[in-house]
């Protein structure tokens, strides 16, 4: 598979942030670099920002239209468990570090 464009100033701040959680290693998915837990992929770095799995009542919940999106693979697809966070600067992610902890228990919980 191909490697697909991400921001690396954000996948250096998500290093930084996850890798030092128990259980969490990074690793690629879908051409992109995803951080997992169990061997399931609960965060993704893509190439609009990063993208968390949760429950889709809390996605929707969730959704603010300016930081925070569904997640879409195409035009039309949109998976319904996951959400996208879309902040300019990589540091912004650290404010997202309860919900990135949330992803990490829901996938965990699978």
């Amino acid at each position: 598979m191909s490697e697909h464009r991400h921001n690396p100033d954000q996948k250096a701040k998500l290093d930084d942030m996850l890798l030092g959680i128990p259980g969490v290693k990074a690793s690629k998915g879908f051409g992109y670099p995803v951080y997992t837990v169990n061997g399931k992929i609960f965060v993704l770095v893509g190439s609009n920002g990063v993208a968390v799995k949760l429950p889709a009542p809390r996605v929707q919940k969730l959704i603010d239209h300016r930081t925070k999106h569904p997640f879409k693979v195409a035009e039309q697809i949109v998976w319904r468990e996951w959400l996208s966070i879309q902040h300019a600067d990589a540091e912004d992610y650290e404010g997202e570090l309860e919900l990135f902890q949330e992803a990490l228990e829901y996938v965990a919980s699978k």
